[in-house]
């Protein structure tokens, strides 16, 4: 048997990209986290991450958004950071990454915790862009906590046939 949870998270922002510095567009990220096994958890601190993204001329959709998965993994006690590694593929059918992270600060605890700043790469690998993604504590950590849902996950026994 495995114990886990899952719980959904909403990040908002902007980015640019630096083939057009100047103009800014709008980044929304919806997300699913998953944890499947508590042990796991402790031991590798990743929590799986699926949702949608929508980012102004670069993953819109129409408006609905692409689809977006990766890995959250928790270094909050020890590195005091929580790294972000996501994948989705733009309106011209490429692939991208959104790699960042919210950095923990004992004199800003809050803010720090609620912004979290990232970079754009393309399929090649080079970076493409910047972003600078936060969400509204007094909004978001009530609808946090009240997504979160235990998971309990049982291995199916097999029978022997006689």
């Amino acid at each position: 048997m495995g114990l886990g949870f899952e719980l959904a998270e909403s990040i908002t922002g902007h980015f640019h990209r630096f083939d057009d510095p100047m103009k800014d567009g709008v980044l929304r990220i919806t997300l699913r986290l998953g944890v499947d096994g508590l042990r796991r958890f402790a031991r590798e601190r990743r929590i799986e991450a699926d949702g949608v993204i929508v980012a102004e001329g670069l993953a819109e959709n129409g408006g609905s958004g692409r689809t977006v998965h990766g890995t959250i993994t928790w270094k909050l006690l020890d590195e005091k950071r929580v790294p972000y590694a996501l994948t989705f593929q733009g309106d011209d059918e490429k692939t991208y990454h959104l790699r960042g992270q919210r950095d923990f600060f004992i004199y800003n605890a809050i803010d720090s915790l609620t912004t979290m700043a990232a970079s754009l790469y393309d399929d090649q690998e080079r970076e493409i862009g910047r972003a600078v993604l936060s969400f509204e504590p007094r909004m978001e950590i009530p609808a946090l906590l009240k997504s979160f849902r235990p998971r309990v996950r049982i291995k199916a026994l097999s029978r022997k046939r006689r």
